[in-house]
This record gives structure tokens, C-alpha cells and sequence, in this order.
């Protein structure tokens, strides 16, 4: 795989109605790729089959859904049917999502997440190659043969990938990574380090591997833009499985005064403990300028793919129910500013 850099957007938060629009808009201005993520209001593979309806260049990538969603062999069909119905522009991302997600949306038990992933990707891609799929995991198993032709070139399949050992499987077994909330010294320190290993366990290097995160974005005329960013450094910094990224980044003590803070409810306490360079440190936000060096610093500490993924400025919300105290007022969403970072993101990285 060459080791090119390319720029995606996420449409996170995107409603349906403006998704065709905000896709052309992109394909237009020469973004690679556009990730959707499956979460509480909407799957993943429709959506991306109106982008594929809409388009004809942009890659479709799912950015993420969850491996206890779907049957390996239900998954392997969704997905060889957005890559048919997209000529071949196809990526699939793929998480074994948070315990929250796992137990209440789908009501699994993941005792074991890395074998349940390892167990899951293998059976995928017996699926995806045309095999008769007969197997017994310990978490999964199949008795399948899909009928259509598949796919060629393969799908590549991407692992969202945070901890060390799941990056370690993920430089194993996978085609790409998809982190969130990386800054440059976590890609560095421990992102590149545990990709690496998992890569020589499979005779691979890192080249072979597609290096991507997702990465927030408020982009404003002036610099506000690290401002207006800072509930979303207060949500992933009050999740405990984030901890590390904060640590590593020399954010650990504020993280954690963040943690107690909103588990008091004192989101205003929290929200002042932040300052402009821990916004700095893990979001591409403030003026064009900035961010087009902050893209350019992150592909220079590793990375191959960045999704941009523009957010409502000076909002946060929950990722599950119960991550904030039901006392705390969660901002109202609004449509327009929404809207407006994201086409001031596709504006700023048009090319």
C-alpha cells in the first residue's frame, strides 16, 4: 500500500436530508473518502447508499459499526452489496464497541473482545473471498456461502482501535485503523509502536496498514474555533477508556478534574478547566490556517487518513445515557451552525 495522505469527512450528527448535498460538496472539493457512523438514529449502510446514489468518486466507508450488530454473514452481505451498488468505492470500519452498547443495544455479553474481533474478521473474510463458511467459534459461528461474486479488489476492513492491545490485533489482522480522538504524541508513543508489533506477528509492516483517525473539527474565521470546541474535549475526557490518550498527551491531571467535575454536574467548572492547548492537542479547530497546519502536523506524526468530523459549535452531548448526571442541561443542537462548520471545513480543505 502507497503511503499517501487523504483527507475524509465525517458526517457525524449529519441529518439524512442534507447528507446527499454535504456529499457531492465534498466529492467536489476533492475529499477522499466520507465515514458514517452507525449510532442511536441511524444505521450506517443506508445512509451510504444514498451517497453512493449521489456520487462517483468518493469512497463510502461505515466509521464505525459494531461487530455485535450483525452476523458475520449478515455483515458480509451488507457489505458486499454497498460495495457492488458503489463500483467498488467500498471501506468497512469496524468496532467491538463499548460494554454500554454491547449489553443494551444488542444484548451480548463481549467477555473477551479481542477474541471476539479476531474470531469475527476471520470469518468475515472467508465470507467476502466466495468460501463455504463452516465454523464454531467461541462467540460467533456460521454456516454460509454467500452466492454473488465477491468483491475484487477485497473490501478492505478497517478496526477502530484505542488500547494497545486492540491497535497490537489491529497491525495483525486488519487493512486500516480508525482511532478517535488521537492527539500526535499518542499516535507516536503508542499508536505506531503497537500497530507495529501486531504487523511483524503477521509478516506485514506498517506500510501496509492504513494509519486513519477521526478527528473533531470547529474551523471559524478567527481562532474561537478552540473554544467553541471544548464540550467535545469535556465528553471524551469524563469516558474512564480515554484516559490514557490524556495521559500520554501530558493531560492526564486535567482529565481527571474534568472526570470529578462532571460527575458532580459541574459541567461549567469542567468546561473552564480546559484551555486552548488541550483543544489544540486533539481537534483540528480555530482559523483555515490553523487547521490546515494541524492536518499537516498529524500526517506527520503517522497518520494516512483523517476524517474530519465537523461538530455544532459550543455544544456537547452524552455518548450513552447516564454519562452526565440527569441534572445537567445538555445544549440545544442547532441545525444552521451545524451546517456551517461543516461546509467552512469542506471550504478550507478544498482543493
Amino acid at each position: 500500500m502507497d503511503k499517501l495522505t487523504q483527507l475524509g469527512i465525517s458526517a457525524t450528527r449529519l441529518p439524512l436530508a442534507q447528507l446527499p448535498e454535504v456529499a457531492v460538496s465534498a466529492e467536489r472539493a476533492g475529499f477522499e473518502s466520507i465515514w458514517y457512523p452507525e449510532i442511536a438514529s441511524t444505521d450506517a449502510f443506508v445512509p451510504l447508499t444514498v451517497v453512493a446514489h449521489h456520487t462517483q468518486r468518493i469512497r463510502l466507508a461505515t466509521g464505525i459499526v459494531g461487530i455485535w450488530s450483525r452476523s458475520p454473514s449478515v455483515m458480509a452481505l451488507s457489505a458486499a452489496t454497498l460495495n457492488h451498488v458503489s463500483h467498488g468505492r467500498f471501506k468497512l470500519g469496524l468496532s467491538r464497541q463499548n460494554r454500554y452498547a454491547v449489553e443494551n443495544w444488542h444484548g451480548r455479553k463481549s467477555e473477551d473482545p479481542l477474541r471476539a474481533v479476531r474470531e469475527y474478521v476471520g470469518i468475515l473474510r472467508k465470507i467476502l473471498a466466495g468460501e463455504s463458511v463452516a465454523e464454531e467459534g467461541v462467540d460467533f459461528r456460521t454456516n454460509f456461502q454467500m452466492f454473488a461474486p465477491p468483491p475484487e479488489p477485497p473490501i478492505p476492513i478497517y478496526l477502530a482501535a484505542l488500547g494497545p492491545k486492540m491497535l497490537q490485533l489491529a497491525g495483525e489482522i486488519a487493512d486500516g485503523i480508525f482511532g478517535a480522538f488521537y492527539s500526535e504524541r499518542y499516535i507516536k508513543d503508542v499508536v505506531l509502536p503497537n500497530l507495529e508489533i501486531g504487523a511483524k506477528r503477521a509478516g506485514r509492516s506498517l506500510n501496509d496498514i492504513d494509519i486513519g483517525s477521526m478527528l473533531h473539527s470547529v474551523i471559524t474565521d478567527d481562532d474561537s474555533g478552540l473554544e467553541l470546541i471544548k464540550g467535545q474535549i469535556m465528553s471524551f475526557s469524563s469516558l474512564p477508556h480515554y484516559a490514557e490518550i490524556f495521559r500520554t498527551t501530558g493531560f492526564g491531571d486535567q482529565a481527571q478534574e474534568i472526570r470529578d467535575l462532571v460527575s458532580r454536574g459541574e459541567v461549567e467548572a469542567a468546561l473552564q478547566t480546559i484551555d486552548d492547548e488541550m483543544a489544540d492537542s486533539f481537534t483540528i479547530s480555530g482559523s483555515p490556517d490553523h487547521a490546515r497546519k494541524r492536518v499537516e502536523a498529524y500526517f506527520s506524526a503517522g497518520l494516512n487518513t483523517i476524517a474530519l468530523q465537523p461538530v455544532c459549535p459550543g455544544t456537547f452531548s452524552p455518548f450513552y445515557k447516564g454519562q452526565f448526571p440527569e441534572s445537567v442541561r445538555i445544549p440545544e443542537f442547532s441545525l444552521p451552525d451545524f451546517m456551517a462548520v461543516v461546509q467552512r471545513t469542506i471550504d478550507c480543505f478544498a482543493v
